[in-house]
């Protein structure tokens, strides 16, 4: 695959999704660099970033032939950031005001990004953005300069300028703070979680939408996020986190129900398969309910590792395992 700007973003603006978190992953403390110049908080900074991504994501295909990606990128960048600065002009980094409950720690951590963004402040932009890239991205100077158009000489002349005027000793501490603040691995997952197609809803047919409601309810504790005459919207436990699909129950005279038959095996699957921590526990609670359940199956190999299939009212197959698998933690 080639791996230069042009052809990942070629592949990305037709879906690739591998190709535009190579992007993400190139150039996300580029973004990060110009937030924290304009924005000055580490976290915002973060937030505003991942904005920046997700709403590129949207409009790649928009990008003119032949325009650099990371001269796009930063220009989305200083637009989110203007407008970030614009909704919370008025609004204050809150300090902590219990100070019992925080540490000496803490407080000289506060105080130091405090004297950092202070010193950081007093340098005019064109040093500062310079400095904070060269802290932030790990890029060479040579690098900076080809971001920001500008020569070699320049950039290593406004480092070594921002460097007397910030003094030795507070530069490196600035070096030590800004690495730590760096974006990596977890930003682009971030990133392309909120991108990548999730499951959102469940479909499921029932003939009693009521009676299903009380079903669901009483037996994997779902609440109620809407309903009408022949529908209804169930959420599960943990629902409001955005990546849980919601159950949504639908009444028909239609006799089709949830499962199908493995002809490999002559086993009958579930399509839904619930994670339950006590396995043998909530077999016998369901057995307790009446319903239908079949024995635990379990996996060779993992002693009390397993799953088992139950039914609701109307036949539909659903299962409950204790197990999870590498991404589904």
């Amino acid at each position: 695959m080639d791996h230069s700007d042009q052809a990942l973003v070629k592949m990305s603006a037709r879906g690739n999704y591998e190709a535009y978190a190579e992007l993400v992953n190139r150039y996300s403390n580029l973004v990060y660099s110009i937030a924290l110049n304009k924005i000055r908080d580490f976290q915002h900074s973060e937030d505003i970033s991942q904005e920046v991504f997700v709403k590129a994501w949207s409009k790649i295909q928009d990008m003119n032939e032949g325009e650099k990606f990371s001269a796009w990128i930063s220009a989305i960048t200083r637009n989110q950031c203007i407008d970030w600065l614009r909704k919370n002009s008025k609004e204050e980094v809150a300090f902590a005001e219990n100070y019992h409950e925080v540490s000496m720690e803490f407080i000289k951590q506060h105080e130091m990004k405090i004297t950092i963004w202070d010193a950081l402040n007093r340098l005019d932009e064109k040093y500062r953005l310079i400095t904070i890239m060269h802290f932030i991205t790990g890029f060479k100077a040579k690098e900076i300069g080809e971001h920001l158009n500008l020569s070699l000489s320049a950039v290593e002349s406004r480092l070594r300028r921002a460097k007397e005027k910030l003094k030795e000793e507070l530069f490196d501490v600035m070096a030590e703070t800004f690495s730590e603040h760096k974006v990596g691995k977890e930003f682009e997952e971030e990133v392309m979680w909120r991108i990548i197609p999730r499951i959102a809803t469940i479909e499921i047919p029932v003939s009693d939408v009521k009676k299903s409601i009380d079903w669901y309810s009483k037996i994997l504790g779902t609440k109620v996020i809407s309903q009408d005459e022949h529908t209804a919207m169930l959420r599960l436990q943990g629902g409001n986190r955005v990546g849980v699909p919601t159950l949504y129950l639908v009444q028909t005279d239609d006799s089709s129900r949830l499962s199908f038959k493995n002809t490999n095996t002559n086993i009958t699957h579930s399509i839904i398969d619930f994670y339950i921590q006590d396995l043998n526990r909530f077999h016998t609670f369901l057995s307790e309910q009446g319903v239908t359940v079949t024995g635990i199956n379990y996996i060779p190999g993992m002693p009390g590792f397993g799953g088992f299939g139950f039914n609701d009212p109307d036949g539909n197959l659903l299962s409950a395992c204790n197990v999870t698998f590498s991404g589904q933690e």
